[in-house]
This record gives structure tokens, C-alpha cells and sequence, in this order.
């Protein structure tokens, strides 16, 4: 499984981490930054008087292997 990690910092300089699971691999790294940067426009959440998604700082791709034990 593929996912986008994002990092975010809300509006008191704090990190935290946001995720989507099976992205569009095709977009390029601009327009997912671009689209990151949208987020932050947008003022989804909030949590204890801070905006959530203040501004994106880093984003990546994680890709996960399962492997079936029994």
C-alpha cells in the first residue's frame, strides 16, 4: 500500500502528521505540494484554538508491505 505523509505545523509552530491512503502516483511533486498547500487555505480543524493545517512543511510517499504471518 502506497500513502502520502504529510507533515503540517498548526498556527502555534506545532508539528503533526496527516496521511492519505492510495494517492494519485501520477500527479507530480509540484502539484501535490500545491494541492498540500490548498489544505492550508481551507482551515479544516481546529483543536484547542489552533488551526490544524496552518502550513504544510514536508510531505513523502510510504509504501507498506503485509506479509501474512499464518
Amino acid at each position: 500500500m502506497i500513502k502520502i505523509v504529510a507533515t503540517f505545523k498548526n498556527s502555534f509552530g506545532k508539528n503533526h502528521t496527516w496521511s492519505f491512503k492510495d494517492p494519485n502516483t501520477l500527479k507530480t511533486d509540484t502539484e501535490i505540494k500545491g494541492l498540500l498547500e490548498q489544505m492550508t487555505d481551507v482551515k479544516l480543524c481546529q483543536k484547542d484554538g489552533a488551526e490544524m493545517f496552518h502550513t504544510v512543511e514536508t510531505a513523502k510517499y510510504v509504501e507498506t508491505t503485509e506479509r501474512i504471518i499464518f
